[in-house]
């Protein structure tokens, strides 16, 4: 079986020192539609940025989904430059933003030489954590269904976000109630076909990446680890650039929100590819590592909005308080109109490169 596939972004790089890192094929969620920020406003584009060779750089990399003021989830795999830079150059000074906007196509615009303006909404990362036992390392061999990668990973912000509601995290026992055929949503920036050209220098046709794209879709395959979002050619599923991003579902709950986000999306299914749903990380099995990662960051100071530093829950039905998403006291869902709670599949990475757990 061959590698699994990056599904990063790479970059469309026009400067003659950067050449060979040009932009690779990416693909986003197939059989979706594009949205309005309003709809799911939690998820969020992951942008990466560097020197390469002495040269500023920056471009979308991934997805990724806001669920603290100051706290976004993402892939383990999206925090690393070896899928972007194939290895050819190290990037040095790496940071990321995080933003909401509906359109980056115009960051890949040959006139920006790589190093394009960031949008109007960017929030810088404060640093990052990703979870210790990940490792490009484990994907050398391929993959064949879920597994237990644990390819997930927090972005700390410079600043909270207030001016949007984050999504909610499940405790063990809404995560317990997902099952199999069950509903999720997702929403990711990724290119909307499932074909490539085969070349990793070959960027993306303008118009089919970079645009914020919405699926309903559902749980395939549920294993205690990872789950399978959708299946054939005919379900809305994910693929390249929409790693870690969101897959949100409705859960069992007496809380006031019962949309979780309960999925981040990592790598294919196996050598297919795109052609059938990928795998998500699920979230609940990570619950005790990613408190920990809350509590730690708040006490090194990584974390600037700690009133408690725990994961924000919902309120109880009745409680007048539950205004803690951003303000808004509605969780994943304000202003989501007719759009379910469901999701899609995705693809993910390649390469051997060792990860050890870090923060910037």
């Amino acid at each position: 079986m061959r590698p699994v596939i990056p599904c990063l972004f790479a970059l469309l790089i026009t400067s003659p020192a950067a050449a060979q890192v040009a932009g690779s094929v990416q693909q986003p969620i197939i059989n979706g539609q594009p949205v309005d920020s309003d709809v799911f406003p939690s998820a969020a584009q992951l942008i990466i940025g560097g020197s390469l060779q002495g040269q500023q750089i920056k471009s979308p990399v991934c997805t990724a989904t806001l669920v603290a003021p100051d706290v976004v989830l993402t892939a383990a795999h999206c925090l690393e430059d070896f899928p972007l830079t194939f290895g050819i150059f190290p990037l040095d000074d790496m940071t990321f933003w995080v933003t909401f906007e509906e359109d980056l196509g115009y960051m890949m615009e040959q006139e920006h030489q790589g190093n394009p303006p960031l949008p109007d909404d960017a929030v810088e990362a404060s640093g990052f954590v990703q979870h210790p036992d990940f490792t490009f390392d484990s994907f050398n061999g391929g993959v064949d269904g879920p597994g237990k990668f644990d390819d997930i990973a927090l972005v700390f912000l410079e600043e909270p976000i207030t001016d949007r509601p984050h999504a909610w995290l499940p405790d063990a026992d809404e995560d317990a109630s997902l099952a199999e055929q069950q509903v999720v949503d997702i929403v990711g920036y990724g290119q909307q076909t499932a074909e490539s050209s085969g070349n990793p220098f070959e960027p993306p046709a303008p118009g089919t990446a970079f645009v914020r794209i919405h699926a309903e879709s559902f749980i395939n395959e549920l294993g205690e680890h990872e789950m399978q979002i959708g299946d054939g050619e005919e379900t809305s599923r994910k693929c390249h650039g929409d790693s870690g991003g969101p897959s949100y579902a409705q859960v069992e709950t007496e809380l006031t929100e019962d949309v979780r986000v309960v999925g981040v999306t990592s790598h294919a299914y196996d050598e297919r590819d795109c052609q059938v749903g990928g795998v998500d990380t699920r979230v609940g099995p990570y619950l005790e590592w990613i408190a920990e990662a809350f509590e730690d960051a708040c006490a090194d100071g990584t974390r600037l909005d700690c009133e408690d530093g725990a994961i924000p829950r919902p309120g109880a039905t009745g409680d007048d308080d539950d205004d803690d998403a951003g303000g808004a006291g509605c969780g994943n869902g304000c202003d989501q109109g007719e759009a379910p709670a469901g999701g899609s599949a995705l693809l993910l990475l390649a390469a051997s490169l060792g990860v050890a757990r870090r923060r910037r």
